[in-house]
């Protein structure tokens, strides 16, 4: 996620947890209809070549912190050759007379060769040139997502009513570049380098008395605190799936499914929603992801299936066959959503460049796809991508060639298919 992103989400989602403290989750749905479900997307142009600017003004501020930063002066030991000494002071020449491996014969005498004697240097690697240098780090890294994000938006030959010359997305594009070279700049220099050594400083940055109190370091500092909003990406998940969850909630009412009541004492946090064809049960899952079982209500016997759903901040993953099975073999599904796309487990964008609550209703609608089909054919041809490489058992398919899995039931005196699951074709 960009920097402005990350802390319009922080934004929201402190204003939904004004609304929605110490409410249960069936409660908080009951209150669905009362939370406004903002879209994230919806950052004009405008709005970005501001935030570009401030990105220019604080690159400016860094680099003024680079022709004069501040140092510490540190005292070090060295044991140098006697004639480089240019002068030898008292506690200097007592360790002289009582360290005898300073000493040199020759001859008959013994003459001293070494000295200790103490280096004043300039200490570069301190904590805020250090925080600096995570900055631009930082800064580095966002605008190569700001980078990716306008590259995509830029129009080609391939799309459909468009014009290649309209100059808004170009001139973002040229800005970003130019920023770029900035950063490269900065990057290049002894200054980066040198503080950058080792291993870097945790994203938990302390407010020293430099970064409170000087002009340029406190720019910087303010800065960071201002858009830096998720040191933890755990957190970022956090709020993410808060924000895709009220989203969700909101596409669930939409639908028509009304919320059961509950059974036990036990069931008071379970989500449990009826629809006309399909029950739903919603559960948080590990790792701040969130995991929805589909029942269909038409079947001739019990058939559910469970899916995950990944709050994936920075974009899908991509899994081997191998690492799908070994991290998510008990579900039927596993799909990444950020704020810009969805996409299966192994890679495949599903779906992209739709506003967030058109992302979570696709999820949802595939997982709760069903409709009539004539079963004499799609026995032998999978609904999906036409394979013949199907097989089944009872009422239940599995297509080997994009994955797609369907079961069969009658409905009157028509057949009807729901996909448990379905496939991907490349």
């Amino acid at each position: 996620m960009r920097f402005i992103e990350t802390q319009k989400l922080n934004d929201y989602i402190a204003s939904v947890d004004n609304i929605l403290a110490g409410d249960s989750l069936r409660s908080a749905y009951a209150k669905i209809e009362t939370v406004r479900t903002a879209s994230l997307q919806g950052f004009s142009i405008e709005g970005d070549r501001e935030f570009l600017k401030e990105l220019s003004y604080v690159l400016n501020v860094i680099i003024s912190i680079i022709y004069h930063p501040h140092i510490a002066n540190k005292r070090e030991e060295v044991v140098i050759r006697i004639e480089q000494a240019q002068y030898i002071d008292e506690e200097a020449f007592r360790r002289i007379l009582t360290d005898s491996s300073l000493w040199k014969q020759h001859g008959m005498k013994m003459v001293p060769e070494q000295v200790h004697h103490y280096q004043h240097i300039d200490e570069l690697r301190i904590y805020e040139n250090r925080f600096i240098g995570l900055l631009i780090s930082i800064i580095d890294k966002e605008l190569s997502r700001f980078s990716s994000f306008y590259l995509n938006k830029l129009p080609t030959l391939m799309m459909k009513d468009v014009t290649l010359d309209d100059p808004a997305v170009g001139e973002i594009i040229s800005e970003i570049d130019r920023l770029r070279r900035k950063v490269q700049f900065l990057m290049s220099t002894h200054f980066f380098k040198e503080v950058t050594k080792g291993k870097p400083i945790s994203r938990h940055v302390q407010p020293t008395n430099i970064l409170v109190k000087d002009r340029l370091y406190c720019y910087c500092y303010r800065f960071y605190r201002k858009f830096v909003k998720y040191e933890d990406i755990s957190d970022a998940k956090h709020d993410l799936r808060m924000y895709y969850f009220i989203h969700l909630l909101a596409e669930i009412k939409r639908h028509g499914y009304y919320l059961t009541p509950p059974k036990s004492p036990e069931d008071e946090d379970r989500l449990l929603f009826e629809g006309l064809d399909f029950f739903l049960e919603i559960i948080p899952a590990e790792n701040e992801n969130l995991e929805m079982t589909v029942r269909w209500r038409k079947a001739k016997r019990v058939e559910t299936a469970r899916h995950l759903l990944v709050f994936s901040p920075n974009g899908g993953e991509r899994l081997t066959p191998d690492e799908i099975e070994h991290k998510y073999g008990e579900y039927k599904t596993v799909d990444f959503i950020s704020l810009w796309e969805l996409t299966a487990s192994r890679g495949e964008i599903i779906t992209e460049s739709v506003p967030e609550a058109a992302l979570i209703s696709h999820w949802l609608e595939s997982k709760t796809r069903a409709a009539f089909a004539d079963k004499s054919i799609y026995e032998r041809y999978c609904p999906v991508c036409r394979s013949r490489d199907t097989e089944g058992q009872d009422d239940m398919h599995l297509c080997h060639f994009c994955g797609t899995e369907y079961v069969f039931t009658e409905v009157g005196s028509r057949d009807m298919i729901w996909f448990r699951r379905i496939g991907v074709v490349e």
